[in-house]
């Protein structure tokens, strides 16, 4: 069987620009959560997120590109620029890859509502002629997909996976397959999230995602697994991973971070359609099909990266497959959620977890959850809290990535021997 090797990481983050920026705020534990500057946001029930405040569009991509789409776009194009430059890849006939054989997988929620809102007030405001001729191609999903492929001249597969918050799950999860089938020997698979909008905003309360409380303390609002957990912060970004088959790698003398090794989904099916299935039985089962997909043992597991919304039921039934899916040793497996410093980047957030995973093995040291505090009744795993840990012997990390509605998605990332 194909082996599925990441030989290039790009980010943007809250935390600043590239993976480095990103690891050295997690590992201190801070938070980078802060009050909404972007529009408005005073009358919302949730006034904080985690901002990318250091990305500036004019300075990373062309005039004209920055014109024609939205910040999500921009964000998602700045993120694979970075990503293949890290895997010292070139796309064209010549030399490098063949653009016939690289796909790209996107996940992404919300879609690109700054672009959109602006033009729709020219529209109501100022009539037809006044709304961007991009309007019908700025905002959808699949945008950043079309233009990754059209900057790039890739020529293989393309798809764009809208899942709720496990949308960059499913989008690595398909990119890994598609490398399995043979249907490419390169994949850019990550997410993106630009959801800083009034409207875009609304649809994340609306959704049930935010926290209620924090606004008059935005760097601690966002408290996964705590007694005071009330709610996501989410925030903006994008993560992408270079994906390509093992040999391909070899050959071209790539440096190798990690493997993508084993993945599965699960849906809960449980109404009411916004909530979880409340004992954590498929995630359970989603947690144990990704193992045996992964050909692992519970027991070689040596670290969990935890969705971590902060959603108090989430948070329990995840604490509950935990439980049940490793037995006795949940009280000691270390469990993370580094995803509090910065917010939750919905669509982006399971690749930007499988990236400080592939750091955190390389270095032997596990990030911890920003403010946990004091875990809730009943939560007694073995969570990082307060300062990072040190894990002997680090080898595989467990992802867990949910979605509204019951969507659940597990990846399992191994350290790679020359990583370190």
């Amino acid at each position: 069987m194909k082996q599925v090797v990441i030989t290039g990481i790009g980010c943007i983050t809250p935390a600043g620009i590239g993976l480095d920026k990103l690891w050295d705020l997690s590992i201190s534990g801070e938070a980078r959560t802060q009050t909404i500057n972007r529009f408005d946001a005073s009358r919302y029930q949730c006034q904080v997120a985690g901002q990318a405040n250091d990305f500036d569009a004019q300075q990373a991509l062309p005039p004209r590109t920055v014109k024609r789409t939205d910040r999500f776009t921009h964000l998602a194009l700045a993120t694979v620029n970075q990503a293949l430059e890290d895997a010292r890849l070139t796309i064209n006939d010549e030399e490098g890859v063949r653009p016939d054989r690289v796909a790209v997988t996107v996940g992404n929620v919300l879609g690109g509502w700054e672009f959109a809102e602006r033009e729709l007030r020219e529209l109501w405001r100022d009539g037809v002629r006044e709304v961007s001729p991009y309007q019908a191609t700025a905002w959808f999903p699949a945008a950043p997909q079309g233009n990754i492929c059209i900057n790039l001249g890739i020529k293989g597969p393309a798809r764009t996976f809208v899942s709720d918050r496990a949308s960059g799950a499913y989008a690595l999860m398909h990119g890994a397959d598609v490398i399995r089938r043979g249907q490419a020997d390169v994949v850019i698979a990550g997410g993106t999230e630009a959801p800083l909008s009034p409207y875009a905003w609304l649809c994340c309360q609306t959704g049930g995602y935010l926290t209620r409380h924090g606004n008059k303390q935005p760097e601690s609002a966002y408290r996964p697994f705590d007694r005071r957990h009330t709610g996501s912060v989410v925030g903006e970004g994008s993560a992408f991973l270079i994906l390509e088959e093992l040999e391909h790698a070899r050959k071209r003398g790539a440096t190798i971070y990690g493997e993508l090794k084993g993945w599965a989904v699960g849906t809960d099916g449980y109404i009411p359609f916004y909530t979880v299935e409340p004992h954590g039985y498929v995630l359970t089962k989603t947690m144990q099909k990704t193992l045996r997909h992964a050909a692992l043992e519970a027991n070689n597991i040596d670290a969990i990266f935890a969705h971590g919304s902060g959603i108090p039921v989430e948070d329990m039934t995840e604490v509950y497959a935990i439980r049940d899916t490793f037995g006795n040793r949940s009280r000691q497996i270390p469990v993370t959620a580094p995803k509090s410093a910065i917010g939750h980047m919905l669509g982006a957030a399971a690749p930007t977890d499988v990236a400080l995973a592939l750091r955190a093995m390389a270095r032997q040291e596990l990030p911890p959850t920003a403010n946990l505090d004091q875990p809730a009744p009943g939560f007694d795993l073995n969570f990082v809290r307060g300062s990072s840990q040190k894990v002997e012997s680090y080898r595989n990390s467990l992802v867990v990535s949910r979605g509204l509605g019951g969507v659940n998605a597990c990846l399992v990332v191994s350290a790679w021997p020359t990583a370190a």
